[in-house]
């Protein structure tokens, strides 16, 4: 009888900083009930991939969970998968880093399950060729990579029926492809159609094997699927499918497979990830220009060169969205901290203290994928997910410093986004304040180190190529009877009208950021970024130099031009930044009309502020306000400015709106405070205002 081998197989996974009652939605809706499925069919065999993150917490949460797998992996009905253990995007970590995350989960398993695991999980099916070498010298053999990685060498679908060795300096990992179709068929669609694409490939020697291994949230938590999944029954119905023929589909685990049968041949796989997040990955105007193309492929029958037609690669979201830049380099720049405090500490013969694991644990957190870029999920847009990663990078540089002796404020000239240009990082034991001069001379970092806060971890309002769905078809589309739909299906509105609150920004959101208005501008027009800027202070350098004193000073400077009507004024801004305690900072502004007659001005520094909750649901301005305090019970800090003169404030929240796996939504990303004053320079005038902005423990 021909044969055919089923490989079969779920990756699960909750983010750092994720919500517990997400992990517990997750884990009884879809990790056990899946588990119980499985345990009904003892002739079926499957592969598993949990990241270590949730294998901690279901040790803490449902240990018995843990227990039930174990035992299955004694009655060799599953096979255990590595991988890196918070789940990081491995191409965009250290080398050390990539080793030292898979040595970590490979230790738990082997301890926990009393396997060596030989397969890997790999986030995101982000590839990169060099990927090769690090992944065999981690004692890796084989990964699993979508379909879409082997199409764009010329391979044709029917030949991706197993697997294929990828080699790298002379060593090799064997990759095997997961199947498209089958992803989007399994269990969206009815089982027999995942009956009819494996019978296309059995074969009287057996010698094939199909991949489907995809998110176990799929079977339950995703929007829908419980229901359909558990109580419609599509999921034992699938597997009765699969028992029922289990004479010619043979169920396996990966490595019995590869143990049966060899690579096919070598494969040179370019970097890719899946189609996807080629799309993700572009800025909004390119992913209407790829959708475009792709439909007239599509309908002008030129199907056959679809698979050549793709998008960017993972690293674009370094280039797409700062705040992600923003977070991989704060990575980069604690992990150079982290691995030289690590080499003094073996140096010192301190090679296997708790003390450095307990450094690198931290570090390693801090790399969790989730954050760092955005697609169908929040990622990115989750400003608790951002946080939970500057918490564990924040805990990470405080014990590397420490360990390495800084103690003192240090003021450091580095490239640190790696742009070509040197940002200013202050460094102190209990806060950084990181300055960008080629920006407007912005503060784009505040970070308490103690609290493991960064207060500026706001994230700009930007179009999102998918925000065109939203304006096209405003209202949910309810789901056709009988169908459920993936993710990537369907228009969802967790609230009306969100389509009236598409505002962009055309500038990053970062604090002193210097304005200069027209007479006519309202707070509202502000709010929405539809005002008239008359200076050219925003996206523009400022020169710098650095005072020492008793707390140094960061001086920056610009003369730049400002427009009132016709008249056209060479403006100087000069503002002096310095420590003012533990947890503040001070700023000292003096603006000169350098040239021109006398002008009125309308001056407003920007200030960005990432709180833990929203407080203030609308915009709502201050006159002649001598302070300004924002509590903030989630992060247990009061955050206050105080003014040396009243001054007029606007405050506003900083909302975005974006795709999650449950619709559009709108997220707090934090609250904007703008300090500004209207006044009249003659030439040569100039004007001095000082205020302080600190952050005290409630």
């Amino acid at each position: 009888m021909n044969k055919v081998h089923f490989l079969f197989g779920v990756h699960n996974h909750q983010p750092i900083g994720n919500f517990d009652f997400v992990f517990e939605k997750a884990y009884t809706q879809a990790y056990l009930p899946f588990l119980e499925a499985m345990e009904k069919h003892p002739a079926l065999h499957w592969n598993l991939h949990a990241t270590g993150i949730l294998w901690e917490w279901l040790e803490k949460h449902h240990p018995e969970y843990v227990d039930r797998v174990v035992e299955q992996v004694r009655q060799s009905r599953v096979e255990i998968l590595t991988g890196g253990f918070y789940e990081p995007i491995l191409p965009a970590l250290p080398d050390s880093d990539k080793a030292g995350q898979i040595q970590k989960l490979t230790r738990y398993i082997r301890q926990r399950f009393k396997i060596k695991p030989r397969g890997m999980w790999l986030a995101e099916r982000v590839w990169e060729p060099h990927l090769t070498k690090a992944l065999s010298e981690s004692g890796v053999e084989y990964t699993l990579l979508d379909d879409a990685h082997f199409l764009t060498t010329g391979m044709m679908e029917d030949e991706m029926t197993g697997a294929f060795l990828c080699e790298e300096q002379g060593t090799t990992v064997q990759v095997l492809p997961i199947r498209k179709d089958l992803r989007y068929a399994i269990p969206f669609k009815d089982p027999g159609e995942t009956l009819n694409v494996l019978r296309r490939f059995a074969t009287p020697s057996g010698h094939k094997a199909l991949v489907m291994f995809d998110d176990g949230e799929k079977f339950g938590l995703w929007p829908e699927t419980y229901n359909h999944v558990y109580r419609d029954g599509w999921l034992e119905r699938f597997l009765t499918v699969l028992d029922s023929n289990k004479d010619w589909i043979v169920c396996s685990r990966v490595s019995d497979y590869l143990s049966e049968h060899g690579p096919q041949g070598r494969v040179y796989l370019p970097t890719a990830s899946y189609y996807e997040m080629s799309e993700w990955t572009l800025p909004a105007a390119a992913q209407e220009s790829l959708a475009e193309a792709m439909k007239t492929i599509t309908h002008q029958g030129f199907g056959g060169i679809q698979p050549f037609v793709r998008g960017g690669f993972w690293r674009n979201f370094l280039t797409k969205y700062e705040e992600s830049n923003n977070l991989h380099k704060k990575m980069l720049w604690v992990a150079g901290k982290v691995h030289r405090a690590a080499a003094a500490m073996i140096e010192s013969g301190q090679r296997s203290t708790t003390k450095m694991q307990k450094m690198l644990d931290a570090l390693w957190a801090g790399q969790c994928n989730c954050a760092y870029w955005h697609g169908v999920f929040g990622g990115l847009y989750l400003p608790h997910l951002r946080q939970a990663l500057y918490r564990e990078l924040l805990s990470a540089e405080q014990q590397a410093d420490k360990a390495l002796g800084e103690t003192e404020i240090r003021i450091q000239h580095e490239d640190f986004d790696k742009d070509g240009l040197k940002e200013i990082l202050l460094e102190s034991s209990e806060q950084n304040l990181y300055v960008a001069p080629q920006s407007g001379g912005s503060i784009f970092e505040w970070d308490l180190r103690g609290e493991g806060v960064n207060l500026l971890n706001v994230l700009t309002r930007r179009k999102e190529g998918y925000h065109k769905q939203l304006l096209e078809a405003p209202v949910s589309a309810p789901a056709e009877t009988g169908r459920v739909r993936t993710i990537h299906d369907g228009v969802r509105v967790k609230e009306p009208a969100l389509e009236k609150q598409l505002y962009t920004d055309w500038y990053r959101r970062s604090s002193l950021l210097d304005h200069f208005f027209h007479p006519n501008t309202r707070l509202e027009d502000f709010y929405r970024c539809q005002y008239g800027e008359q200076g050219d202070f925003i996206k523009t350098g400022y020169r710098y130099d650095i005072v020492k004193d008793k707390y140094p000073q960061i001086r920056l400077s610009r003369s730049g031009t400002v427009w009132t009507g016709d008249q056209r004024n060479t403006i100087s801004v000069e503002k002096t930044l310095s420590v003012a305690g533990p947890r503040s900072w001070q700023v000292v502004y003096r603006i000169q009309n350098e040239q021109g007659p006398a002008c009125a001005l309308w001056f407003g520094s920007e200030m960005a502020f990432a709180f833990s909750s929203q407080d203030q649901p609308e915009p709502v301005e201050y006159a002649q306000a001598q302070s300004w305090l924002r509590r903030d019970h989630g992060f247990g800090l009061a955050v206050k400015a105080q003014f040396d003169v009243p001054t007029d404030l606007w405050e506003f929240p900083l909302h975005t709106v974006s795709l999650s796996e449950e619709g559009f939504e709108r997220t707090y990303q934090g609250s904007v405070l703008l300090a500004h004053m209207r006044v009249t320079l003659n030439p040569g005038q100039a004007l001095v205002r000082t205020w302080r902005v600190g952050a005290t423990p409630e």
